[in-house]
């Protein structure tokens, strides 16, 4: 059996700290067949006896076992054909839906319909296309979005928002120096922050009003470098858009 398929088994016992060290080792498996107990829980910022503990949920004796696992299924990898491509995209597609599917937005729904107005702050290049698609999206719900397209602007906008505003703050680590510092002051003044960060533990998550996690998953290619897929940031928006939507006309009625 599979390590996966341990996973998928176990989903019952296993807790939100859980499937952190899971969506780590998911996305690190060669790297988590040599490192220790202890560097794996510091990768996911949680102690040692939680990886200890999630192994023994598998039904493992210890981490030992998981990283022997990890081994034997590199090794058979090995000796199988390249996964087609497309076989692999459509795996991927699936497998990042059925993880946001398990969301709740209902928070982030409540914290939208309320706010007067709407600003989004992305980090990077892929963020900001994250963030235009918000803009898109949600105009259909009357929802007017407003990008922050740097950080001077947000200096400027930052001294006339009130609490009846709402940031949305799009950054993959959710630990670059300028989006901290920008979580930072909104927190003080008590801005309500929606994040979207990987599925990881980092300061923009704990500054913010509510969170939405994202993995980003390695894609077969035929470079030769690793290749990690955003696709969770652009589908999460598009099902968070779809229940909006649901919520909205629910408050109609």
């Amino acid at each position: 059996m599979l390590l996966e398929d341990l996973v998928n088994n176990s989903l019952a016992k296993l807790n939100p700290t859980d499937l952190i060290v899971w969506r780590y080792i998911y996305a690190h498996k060669k790297e988590c067949c040599y490192i220790s107990i202890y560097d794996i829980a510091d990768k996911c910022n949680v102690s040692r006896t939680t990886v200890l503990r999630f192994a023994k949920k598998l039904g493992l004796d210890g981490f030992s076992d998981l990283k022997m696992m990890l081994k034997m299924e590199i090794s058979q990898a090995r000796e199988k054909p390249s996964m087609n491509i497309a076989q692999a995209t459509v795996n991927l597609c699936q497998q990042v839906g059925e993880e946001i599917a398990k969301q709740d937005f209902t928070r982030l729904n409540k914290l939208l319909y309320k706010a007067k107005r709407i600003f989004v702050y992305a980090s990077g290049h892929v963020q900001r296309n994250v963030a235009s698609e918000i803009e898109r999206l949600f105009v259909n719900c009357n929802i007017f979005v407003y990008e922050i397209k740097g950080s001077d602007e947000m200096g400027i906008i930052s001294k006339n928002v009130t609490s009846d505003d709402l940031f949305i703050i799009i950054s993959l680590s959710g630990e670059s120096k300028n989006v901290v510092d920008i979580a930072q002051k909104l927190h003080l003044q008590k801005i309500p922050v929606i994040s979207l960060t990987r599925l990881k533990s980092n300061t923009l998550a704990t500054l913010s009003t509510e969170n939405l996690y994202i993995t980003p998953i390695d894609l077969p290619a035929t470079l030769d470098y690793e290749y990690k897929s955003l696709l969770g940031f652009f589908l999460a928006v598009e099902m968070w858009f779809v229940s909006y939507s649901g919520y909205c006309a629910e408050q109609i009625e």
